[in-house]
């Protein structure tokens, strides 16, 4: 802990940084594509079980769903990879 921070405020990790940098990314470009790939048969779904008016609402729910999805899963594989990497090296350096 550094004597002169107060002990709640959180100190910059440019792991957590970069971490969130690479999902972010990640998101951006693999949001969109599990996107496309899904969407009719969201509408669809959402179409035979709550009706025309409420399937684009379903619609954009769902882009929602992806684009938290693609940004945490991205986070989390990009953070225990980030992790690894590092141990790995120390090991093989320490």
């Amino acid at each position: 802990m550094h004597p002169h921070r107060h002990p709640h405020q959180k100190s910059h990790d440019p792991k957590e940084g970069m971490t969130i940098v690479l999902a972010i990314t990640a998101a951006f470009f693999g949001g969109p594509e599990l996107f496309h790939h899904t969407v009719d048969f969201v509408f669809a779904f959402a179409q035979s079980r709550y009706g025309t008016d409420l399937a684009g609402f379903a619609v954009i729910g769902w882009a929602v769903i992806i684009a938290a999805f693609t940004y945490y899963a991205a986070r989390i594989t990009f953070d225990i990879a980030l992790v690894s990497a590092l141990l790995a090296l120390a090991t093989r350096f320490f």
